[in-house]
């Protein structure tokens, strides 16, 4: 098996092995091709603007890449790699919120150029903050006839920055993750290992291009093993999941995932359409990278595709943040979810009851550590493993660790440079994620900035949120919030979405009695407060994680657009 340095080297090789093969399709709304790249025309393509690029920019500059779903971007990237410039992805800004993060990202890394498309590069340029940067537009420069190549003597080194991630900011502010060409081979190495990947397995991805799981998943896992990546727009999926079903269905897909409320959303769309012909019989990887997975949405969507070829053995659920490049654990491909049954009331209190009461609750294993991977359990406070069936965070060590948070030294020292008491092994990254390990499955049970401690208590957000928006059909799933409130006692609160199409229908006294009794019955606790939201007001990041600090803030300053039914 051929070990690759760089992606650009997987790039090299492949154009010379599968000069004709479809690198990259594009797909419209209606799944039809809109554009193709075969793994020669982007090879040329990208060192073509490799070379354009070292005419504005040196190695190690640092380039923001703004692009809307579509190919472009793949050939900026692999431009960027190309020629040493450190890429940094962001989603197109189009809120107040948006455009001061963008701000905040270009006073953090101070980049050296925008590259983006015309389109957006006018509506950017509006902005009078961004007048001392260079700008490149991609589809200007594709429409040229002028070509400049890259220099054969420039040499970009496998510890070299390849691109800074910046997380979602579903806890806090973005921070920029600084990713290693090393640590993106490493990692791929273990993806294409643990899903069994080879230069015929296909695989579909709608996740943003911005998003961790979207360019290390489903751009660089299909280029690093020279198979063909099928992309999709994520709005294409968010009006109409089931087109990301027929995508694997028309393209014979091998691998293909997403978040969690990405196959709850195609159960509840088969019930709306449920004449559709589909065939998932070769889909053999169906990834659940979020956490937690939900043992319910996933047995759902099994019986409910169950009989388009769906197979219950091809649910893989795995685990892994931006700060290991992506992934850090995962299933046995074939073996479907590895499920455990605990007693509700221990869970809370931080250990770990194996039990089959009626009163317990299921939860999903998100595989084993990948192989160069160590994952420890760890007491925040003591730096001391945890004994089995205790819960503490997990601590990540590995090839595929990022080299830090760019421009934020204590910051990198206190995340990504801890030991063990008395170890000498070296560093792990701490995740801020709590869970545990049995029979080597580790399992996530949640984040240590997210606990709810009411009256000493600790509290998973994420199974109240789950209570609430399932305890009536007229709430949005997916689209909670919990937190709590210190005044004179700690207070519950409770932020919840209506569904666009209830809007009108409900009675809220009645909905939020419903919701009260829900919280009540399942987490012995009775909300302080109740708020129904409008639709499609609940802050999410931009891979669809609820932001719930952010969210607390509005409350605080009042400033939440309440459903006023």
């Amino acid at each position: 098996m051929q070990k690759f340095r760089l992606m650009t080297d997987c790039l090299d090789s492949h154009s010379e092995l599968y000069p004709q093969k479809p690198a990259y399709i594009f797909l419209s709304e209606k799944l039809v091709t809109e554009e193709e790249l075969t793994f020669a025309q982007l090879r040329i393509e990208a060192r073509q603007f490799a070379g354009r690029l070292l005419e504005t920019a040196q190695s190690g500059d640092r380039a923001l890449l703004i692009f809307p779903a579509g190919l472009d971007f793949i050939i900026a990237f692999f431009g960027c790699l190309y020629a040493g410039v450190v890429a940094v992805p962001l989603c197109p800004p189009n809120k107040k919120r948006s455009q001061r993060t963008l701000q905040a990202i270009i006073d953090d890394c101070s980049p050296r150029l925008i590259i983006t498309l015309k389109a957006l590069s006018s509506s950017l340029q509006d902005q009078d903050h961004r007048e001392s940067l260079s700008w490149l537009e991609m589809d200007d420069l594709r429409g040229r006839q002028q070509f400049t190549f890259l220099p054969d003597h420039l040499a970009v080194e496998a510890e070299d920055l390849a691109f800074i991630q910046y997380t979602s900011g579903s806890t806090s502010t973005p921070k920029g993750v600084m990713v290693t060409n090393a640590n993106i081979v490493a990692n791929q190495a273990m993806i294409r290992d643990a899903f069994s990947h080879d230069e015929a397995s296909t695989v579909i991805g709608w996740v943003p291009h911005y998003h961790d799981q979207g360019l290390i998943g489903n751009i660089f896992q299909p280029m690093f093993v020279g198979a063909t990546s099928v992309l999709m727009s994520p709005v294409t999926f968010m009006r109409w999941p089931l087109r990301w079903l027929q995508a694997i269905s028309i393209y014979q897909a091998h691998t293909s995932g997403g978040p969690n409320f990405a196959f709850g959303a195609c159960v509840k769309a088969l019930e709306r359409e449920p004449e559709i012909e589909l065939d998932l019989s070769t889909w053999q990887v169906a990834f659940n990278g979020a956490e937690p997975i939900r043992n319910e949405t996933m047995s759902e969507f099994q019986a409910a595709f169950q009989r388009f070829g769906f197979s219950r053995e091809a649910v893989y659920p795995c685990y892994g943040l931006a700060e290991c490049t992506l992934q850090a654990s995962g299933g046995v491909r074939g073996t479907g979810m590895i499920t455990l049954n605990v007693d509700r009331q221990a869970l809370r209190d931080g250990k770990i009851l194996p039990t089959d009461t009626a009163s317990c609750q299921t939860l999903v294993g998100s595989g084993k550590a990948l192989p160069g991977t160590r994952i420890e359990i760890v007491d925040p406070l003591t730096r001391k493993p945890r004994t089995p069936f205790e819960i503490g965070e997990i601590w990540i060590a590995g090839p595929h660790i990022a080299r830090g948070y760019w421009n934020q030294d204590p910051l990198t020292a206190g995340t990504f440079a801890n030991h063990l008491s008395g170890d000498i092994q070296p560093p792990y990254l701490r995740t801020g994620d709590l869970g545990f390990v049995h029979q080597g499955e580790l399992y996530v049970t949640g984040r240590i900035k997210d606990m709810v401690i009411i009256r000493g208590k600790n509290y998973y957000p994420h199974d109240i949120e789950h209570n609430v928006s399932t305890a009536h059909h007229s709430l949005e799933n997916s689209a909670c919030a919990v937190f709590s409130l210190l005044d004179t006692e700690d207070k519950l609160i409770i932020v919840q979405e209506v569904r666009r199409e209830w809007r009108k229908k409900i009675d809220g006294d009645e909905i939020i009695s419903i919701i009260r009794q829900a919280v009540v019955l399942n987490s012995e606790i009775t909300p302080h407060d109740i708020v129904l939201l409008m639709p499609g007001k609940l802050l999410k990041t931009s891979s669809g994680k609820v932001m719930r600090n952010a969210i607390r803030t509005q409350y605080i300053d009042k400033k939440l657009e309440r459903w006023l039914g």
